[in-house]
């Protein structure tokens, strides 16, 4: 199946482009003249986690990085075209419901079902987008792009290849759950494509569920805890859900799993109950793992070497992405920093840059957020909530504060977009103490199995990292998993997972020099290569956004201090 892209167009001299979700983890972004400006999702306003509706904030807040009305906006992208496409779509299911036996009527059902609650549960999604462009003064363009198509042309010109093996994987999008896409800069050939029914996505959700958490939000506690398990215990259990046949995947869709309904049925309950739940935990990361590497093989070819390029929510999962990375005949792996739903808004606005203007922004920081620069209102508004502000030496104070074993929190610049915090807003320790997995934890009321990230400057990333390399850019933004050197393990316990890995962010010189001068005077004085970066937020909330909101972590004892760009707080005695 071919998909090339549209023909060039004829260059304003000026055009923006808003990109626009609304349906899951709501966000907006703006590109102008092909440089992207500004993107943020809409929980960070509304404190609501995984916030989904349509993100009236966000797009006040592009729009005014910007110093742009809404009027001036040349084209609306969205990437959730929330419609049944009969050449994408028909063949693919028509393929799909010719193996299923004309009497079981249970996989007919559970198919179709499918497809009738997309159409019901986008249309309100896409009425929404369809009543803004209308109604809000915008007179430009809209672009109502496939769903998987902008997860994968997002990464594609995002990474920056010349030619790639691109894969998308998420719970569903647009009736498709995953797709590979071969990409030249002339050309996009899909691969192959999987229905919403045969989703790995909402397999693995299915499992979260199971295991108590909430799918679709703690699948990272499921990765984290796969690694304290025995993988084999129930192995088959996994197998009988979804698999391979003839390189394609295939759910079972019968009674027994019902893989897209509320409850379970009592026979997969007792089934399930004769295991541990890190043993559950721990089959169904490599039965992913095992998927979704046989597929990537398929289509690379191992005297070969091919970049490969990822985005989906599924690929949020760091250990996957390993998987993929190690692969023979995979050259380096690029993963959408912003990988998931959240990262829509941006990947719609770069898929319109590219097919409309046949341009290829570059996403080289993910501090895309607001910036709360205003240091004296911020200061003065701070000493009257009862803390004590005032400007410091940062470097050589955080150093201090981290060797007594302070809990630091930072609020630096533009703040970040995306799903990772990337020491824009972070809480920052030393990583020698292992036990504080625990009490930090504790502190921040969060039930988290994996163990805090760590930050690594681009200098000393081969002392601690096995396989590490310099064009590892996944590895900037924490979307991959690294075997740990002994001196890892050593020197920074705490950043070190059960099973000898950890999700570093590298830091450059380029990127960060601050931060990268912070870690080598820190190296310099203690021998460790890395600190630990953890997200700014207590459990269920949204990374903090402003000034405001870091500064009750310092009256709720959360964080000891507090660094707001070039200013220190701490509580008043």
């Amino acid at each position: 199946m071919e998909a090339t892209l549209d023909t060039v167009t004829a260059r304003p001299n000026t055009h923006a482009i808003l990109g626009v979700t609304n349906n899951d983890d709501s966000s907006a972004c703006l590109i102008i003249n092909g440089k992207i400006i500004a993107a943020v999702q809409e929980e960070r306003f509304s404190r609501i986690k995984g916030h989904k509706g349509w993100p009236h904030k966000s797009i006040e807040h592009v729009l005014k990085a910007a110093n742009l009305s809404i009027h001036e906006v040349t084209d609306l992208a969205y990437g959730w075209s929330a419609g049944f496409n009969p050449e994408l779509h028909l063949n693919l299911y028509t393929e799909r419901l010719r193996e299923v036996d004309s009497n079981d009527t249970v996989t007919w059902n559970c198919i179709n079902e499918r497809i009738h609650n997309e159409i019901k549960n986008d249309k309100g999604a896409r009425t929404e987008f369809v009543d803004f462009a209308t109604t809000s003064g915008f007179s430009g363009s809209t672009h109502m792009l496939d769903h998987h198509e902008t997860h994968a042309l997002g990464a594609y010109i995002c990474s920056g290849f010349d030619d790639a093996l691109v894969v998308t994987c998420d719970g569903r999008g647009d009736f498709q759950s995953l797709t590979v896409t071969d990409y030249t800069q002339l050309n996009a050939q899909v691969l192959q494509r999987e229905t919403s029914t045969d989703s790995l996505g909402y397999f693995y959700g299915r499992i979260t569920k199971l295991l108590g958490y909430l799918p679709n939000r703690h699948e990272g506690k499921v990765t984290g805890l796969a690694a304290k398990g025995n993988p084999e215990t129930c192995m088959p259990l996994m197998q009988k859900m979804i698999g391979l046949e003839n390189g394609r995947l295939r759910a079972n869709c019968g009674p027994w799993f019902q893989p897209y309904y509320d409850e379970f049925s009592e026979e997969l309950r007792l089934e399930v109950a004769k295991y541990r739940p890190e043993d559950i935990a721990a089959a169904a990361q490599k039965h992913l793992e095992d998927l979704i590497t046989a597929i990537v093989s398929n289509h690379i070819e191992v005297d070969r070497p091919r970049n490969v390029c990822l985005a989906g929510g599924v690929f949020g999962n760091v250990k996957l992405n390993q998987r993929i990375r190690e692969l023979p005949g995979v050259n380096t792996v690029y993963v959408l920093p912003c990988m998931g739903d959240g990262g829509l808004a941006l990947a719609a606005a770069v898929a319109a840059s590219a097919k409309k203007y046949r341009l290829s922004p570059n996403l080289d920081t993910m501090a895309l957020g607001p910036d709360h620069d205003d240091t004296d209102m911020i200061g003065g508004e701070l000493s009257r909530d009862g803390l004590n502000v005032y400007g410091a030496n940062i470097q050589d104070e955080m150093i201090d504060l981290i060797g007594q074993s302070k809990i630091i929190g930072v609020v630096r610049g533009a703040m970040e977009y995306g799903p990772r915090a990337l020491c824009k807003r972070s809480i920052i320790f030393h990583a020698r103490d292992k036990t504080i997995n625990d009490w930090l934890n504790k502190r921040l009321n969060r039930t988290e199995f994996m163990p805090f990230a760590p930050i690594t400057p681009e200098n000393l990333a081969h002392l601690c990292y096995n396989q590490w390399s310099v064009d590892d850019r996944a590895a900037h933004s924490m979307t991959m998993t690294y075997d740990c050197t002994d001196l890892m393990k050593e020197m920074c316990p705490a950043v070190v997972h059960v099973d000898g890995t950890a999700r570093p962010q590298i830091i450059s010189e380029k990127a960060d020099p601050f931060l990268y001068e912070l870690l080598n005077k820190w190296f310099q004085l203690t021998g460790e290569p890395s600190l630990i970066n953890t997200s700014y937020n207590r459990h269920e909330e949204p990374i903090i956004n402003t000034p405001q909101e870091a500064a009750t972590t310092v009256h709720d004892g959360i964080v000891e201090a507090l660094f707001i760009n070039d200013q220190l707080v701490v509580k008043r005695k």
